[in-house]
């Protein structure tokens, strides 16, 4: 004899409580949102959880280029936050003039 698990409002499924997806849908209903089933699955520090992880608060991670985000030869002076190539396309639009 099967049991069946009404589904959250607005949801057009049902579940049985036999199959893994009703476990899944129990653990989701009942804690928010548990895609893992053991907690040994769930403390692994896999790609997802190590990737662009470390803080970029300061350091040439952290800044870019505010035309063409690149991070390579990057002027900060006078609050620019442009790369070389961009101020050079962009220098008489911003009013800098070259001086002999």
């Amino acid at each position: 004899m099967q049991q069946f698990i009404q589904p959250l409002e607005g949801s057009t499924q049902s579940f049985t409580t036999g199959s893994t997806s009703a476990l899944r849908f129990l653990c989701a209903g009942a804690f928010g949102f548990l895609p893992f089933q053991r907690s040994s699955e769930r403390d692994k520090m896999g790609h997802q959880q190590l990737y662009w992880s470390h803080p970029r608060k300061f350091g040439q991670g952290s800044r870019s280029c505010r035309v063409c985000s690149n991070r390579h030869g990057l002027i900060r002076k006078y609050g620019l936050n442009m790369c070389r190539q961009c101020f050079r396309q962009y220098a008489k639009d911003i009013g800098f003039v070259k001086l002999d």
